[in-house]
């Protein structure tokens, strides 16, 4: 049987992962005076970008059945990556292009922030939630092994996902800005660096996985950095413009 405390870990960090990523939109709507469609728009692209899933699992039965060994285990897990790298900045770039039109930095916040709280809020925080019913109430549907498996869970394993989703969500502000920053500077290069970092992000925390979650938190943790300096820095013009425009507004 699973740990109380465990169980109440996923209550806690589920409740979490929903909540913290509206509070955010909510934070940058009222702080930047960006709509809400904007965050809506964000989440609704990485829903669509979810089409790579079964385009994942038909590639991956194919790479097993054709390579096997080390060189499989690096292309199964650098084709998940590359394919995440590919449709979530297509997402993005497709909705600066056609959905928003505002190419500044507040948009691309906002934007970033409904693309990354989806994701926290449907893959992880549901999960969580979800499991903590199943652990309470159902447990006899779970197969004994895989049940196993959750019961011999640290209690602080849940709050390891909960830091992990709070960086992938300032890793996502930072790659929407940039694929933004595509057409607020008219370069597509930083579109093309927005699917390689994303690549990268993903394929090495995955290979650095087996030598320990802390190893491959500590890598996301890098990442997460480098993307909170970046939107510091990013667009400083535009930020200022930004700013300018706000104070006419509050001056209207």
């Amino acid at each position: 049987m699973a740990d109380p405390l465990l169980q109440y870990s996923y209550l806690v960090t589920g409740v979490l992962e929903i909540a913290v990523p509206l509070l955010l939109g909510y934070f940058i709507t009222k702080r930047y005076s960006v709509s809400w469609r904007v965050y809506e728009i964000g989440c609704v692209m990485f829903l669509v970008s979810l089409i790579r899933i079964p385009v994942n699992q038909a590639i991956a039965m194919l790479l097993r059945g054709s390579f096997s060994g080390g060189f499989a285990y690096l292309l199964l897990i650098a084709f998940p990556s590359l394919t995440a790298g590919i449709f979530e900045e297509s997402a993005r770039y497709v909705s600066f292009k056609f959905l928003v039109k505002e190419h500044d930095y507040r948009h691309g916040l906002m934007y970033g922030a409904g693309h990354g709280g989806i994701e926290s809020i449907v893959l992880v925080g549901l999960n969580s939630l979800a499991l903590v019913l199943i652990l309470a109430y159902s447990q006899s549907s779970i197969p004994s092994e895989q049940l196993n498996m959750i019961a011999a869970s640290p209690p602080y394993i849940p709050f390891v996902g909960l830091y992990e989703r709070f960086m992938a969500i300032v890793i996502q502000l930072g790659l929407s800005v940039m694929v933004m920053e595509s057409f607020s500077k008219q370069n597509n290069l930083y579109f093309m660096a927005a699917v390689i970092i994303h690549f990268l992000v993903n394929f090495v925390t995955l290979i650095l996985l087996p030598y320990g979650i802390f190893v491959a938190e500590f890598v996301v943790t890098l990442f997460a950095l480098g993307f909170y300096l970046y939107l510091r820095h990013a667009s400083p013009n535009t930020v200022g413009s930004d700013r300018a425009s706000l104070a006419e507004k509050e001056n209207a």
